[in-house]
This record gives structure tokens, sequence and C-alpha cells, in this order.
């Protein structure tokens, strides 16, 4: 007899499947992309594409790790394959933020230097919120880096830089709602106002665990894989 879980995963794929080919042929029949090839505007829309994505990436990254720690997870997803996809989005989300940023250097509506993107709030355009992202940034490439040198530097030290983490998604969203025109829009502000309720609600679910001690599971899990 098949599991539920499995249900729902092989549900889930041909979902994703059918969602992704029927997107994929609305947008070549609509000539959506002569439109991309023809805009001026392409790299700003690039840009504010590529912050959004790495936006949903870190925010479903902070929910997976939390789902890992508070043991949501445990009957249904091999606790290697756990970590293994933890780290995985987190490094996505890190690659797509450094697309949005590098895309910075060749807009042409502000000229943003190497320095400008490196060093926070220094930039042209409201550096003190781009300066949150920068620092959001740089924040996530040691949260992330730490996961493949986890059994290098011990689980508390791991542990501790991964608290990085929730002051990151902090800074990337005060980022998102003000260093661009996008965070003005309701539906950037709805999905940023869901990301934060649902870690800040597994935030509060993870701290009751803590009160209770970390489960020792969730430690081998971390230290194993």
């Amino acid at each position: 007899m098949v599991k539920p879980a499995k249900w729902l995963d092989t549900i889930a794929l041909i979902l994703s499947v059918a969602v992704i080919s029927i997107t994929a042929w609305w947008l070549l029949n609509s000539g959506f992309f002569n439109t991309l090839v023809t805009d001026e505007r392409l790299t700003w829309h690039l840009i504010r594409a590529l912050g959004l994505i790495a936006y949903i990436l870190l925010t479903a990254s902070m929910i997976w790790g939390l789902f890992i720690s508070t043991q949501f997870v445990k009957n249904w997803s091999p606790g290697a394959l756990s970590v293994t996809m933890h780290s995985t989005i987190s490094w996505l989300a890190l690659v797509l933020g450094g697309a949005h940023a590098a895309l910075l250097l060749i807009d042409k509506y502000f000229q943003f230097s190497l320095a400008d993107i490196l060093i926070p709030f220094q930039g042209p355009y409201r550096p003190l919120f781009v300066g949150l992202g920068t620092l959001a940034f740089w924040a996530l490439v040691v949260v992330t880096v730490s996961f493949p040198l986890r059994k290098h530097i011990g689980y508390k030290l791991w542990k501790t830089i991964h608290l990085i983490s929730y002051l990151t998604f902090a800074m990337v969203t005060l980022h998102g709602l003000t260093a661009g025109t996008d965070g003005e829009r309701l539906g950037v502000r709805l999905l940023m106002g869901i990301a934060v309720v649902g870690v800040v609600g597994l935030l509060e679910m993870r701290l009751r665990h803590v009160g209770q001690g970390e489960p020792a599971a969730v430690r081998q899990i971390i230290q194993q894989s």
C-alpha cells in the first residue's frame, strides 16, 4: 500500500508539470518573449523579478529549516534529504540574490559601481534601504557557506551562525518593502506579509521546543547529513 505522503508527492509533481507546461505554452503564444527582446527596460524587469524570486526562496528556506527543527517533516521526509533541500534552497536564494545585485551594474537608470553593490550604504539610490539588502546578502553568504562546513566547525558553532538567518530575513524584507517601487504594490506587500507571518509563527513554535529542550533527533539529523 502506498503511503499518503507519496500520493501527495506524486500529485504535487503532476500539478507542477501541468502548471509549467500551460504557462510555457501561453508565453510562447502570447508573444511575451518577443516583447522582452524589444523592451528597453528588460534589465530593470529582471532585477525586480530576481529579487522577488530570491525572497520567495529565502522564505522557503526559512520555513523548511523551521519544519526540520520542529520535526514537522520527520514522518515523510528523510533527515538527510530534508537538510539537503534546506541547503539547496538557501544556495539558490543566494545565487539569485547575487544576480539581482549584479544586474545593477548594467542597468542604465542608475549608475552602480562594483563597490556600490559590495559595500553597504554607499550606492546612488536609496543607500540606506539598498544597503540593508547588501548586508543581508553577506549575512546569507555566511549562513549558506556554513552548510558544507558544519561537520568541521561543530554543531554548536553551526547553530549559532544559523541564527543570523533570522536577521537576514528581516533585513531582506525591509529591503524589499523600501528599496524599490514594488514595495508599494499591494501584491508584494501581501506576499511579504504572508512570509513574515509564516516565519514568525513557526519561530514561535520553535521557541516552545527550545523551552522543552532540543530533540536529540534534530541534532543527529544535522550532524549526520
